[in-house]
């Protein structure tokens, strides 16, 4: 097997972005088609987890400030980013300023009055009361 899988990866090459294969299929990794990829739950835990820490670092670059408030509110912000961007999240200036001053019904009532908690509003106002409950 690791004979194979040598041969198949040297063949292959690997590419970390999607790319066009010689048919013009979008591809990924060791020659994967998009189309006809199948994650498992595992492996789709494994990238998640990935995504979140390469996130984070670039979360904490970003807001520095946020290295010194709760882990709870540290992972709303993140969860934020994952889901808008962090130059979606960056758009928040008084929730996250509200949130910088630890004025955290100010930040809650920022976050619920935004295009986003309209646009997914059960994550909006969970994540919210997360950071109301803030003490």
């Amino acid at each position: 097997m690791s004979a194979l899988l040598d041969s198949i990866k040297r063949h292959e090459g690997y590419r970390s972005r999607v790319y066009k294969d010689s048919l013009g299929i979008d591809t990924i990794g060791y020659g994967f088609a998009i189309k006809d990829l199948v994650l498992s739950e595992t492996v789709s835990t494994i990238i998640l987890s990935e995504k979140i820490a390469t996130l984070t670092a670039e979360v904490h670059e970003k807001f520095s400030w946020l290295k010194n408030k709760p882990d709870h509110i540290q992972d709303v912000v993140i969860e934020m980013c994952y889901q808008l961007g962090v130059t979606g999240v960056s758009r928040f200036k008084n929730t996250l300023k509200a949130m910088q001053d630890e004025r955290w019904d100010d930040a809650a009532d920022g976050m619920l009055s935004s295009l986003w908690a309209r646009q997914t509003p059960s994550r909006a106002k969970e994540l919210s009361e997360i950071v109301r409950k803030t003490v």
